[in-house]
């Protein structure tokens, strides 16, 4: 029986033949992923896309920025939803050091921020969000207290979410093609 491979991978792609619907936890969600009807292509650019927005800081929002750029890009919107998951409560503090780091070095600028400063700053926002009523004033303090921050951070976590969706791109296309020619 030969798999039909649509031209695009859809919003959220049906499960093809042996679906395991009771399968739990994220080795179930990769199994589902693997089984997707639609291109290893599809599911190697939305894995890349959901690990890529998982190192930038927009937490709350990642999985939707991720489906926005998987279904515009044509990419699998469930596979980017999959990679989101690459960050993690446990693995945000690495992805998140890393990349200030990088960024720090990328952008030239003097060094991290030390421990005292880092307090300081928080103090600071905290005083702010005590003192205003102005919600637009207390974001646009807040925002200018943690420039400092966030452009470094920023910057590092574009360079190592390339880096790693396009490691993820390759792994999740050969395991759809090598899942496929298994299966048929």
């Amino acid at each position: 029986m030969k798999l039909r491979i649509p031209e695009r991978g859809g919003m959220f792609a049906s499960p093809s033949r042996n679906s395991s619907r009771g399968t739990a936890g994220l080795r179930g969600a990769w199994a589902s992923v693997l089984r997707l009807d639609t291109t290893p292509h599809a599911v190697g650019l939305g894995l890349a896309t959901g690990v890529f927005v998982a190192f930038l800081p927009v937490l709350g929002v990642q999985m939707v920025v991720a489906m926005a750029i998987a279904w515009a890009g044509r990419a699998n919107v469930g596979a980017a939803v999959l990679g989101t998951w690459a960050g993690n409560p446990l693995t945000w503090p690495a992805m998140w050091i890393g990349s200030y780091l990088l960024g720090i070095m990328l952008l030239g600028e003097a060094g991290a921020m030390s421990i005292e400063e880092l307090e300081r700053t928080l103090s600071r926002i905290a005083e702010t969000s005590m003192s205003r009523m102005d919600p637009l004033g207390m974001l646009d303090t807040v925002g200018k207290l943690l420039w400092p921050i966030l452009k470094p951070l920023f910057v590092g976590s574009l360079v190592l979410g390339l880096i790693s969706g396009s490691a993820l791109y390759f792994i999740g296309r050969r395991a759809v093609e090598v899942f496929n020619t298994r299966h048929q």
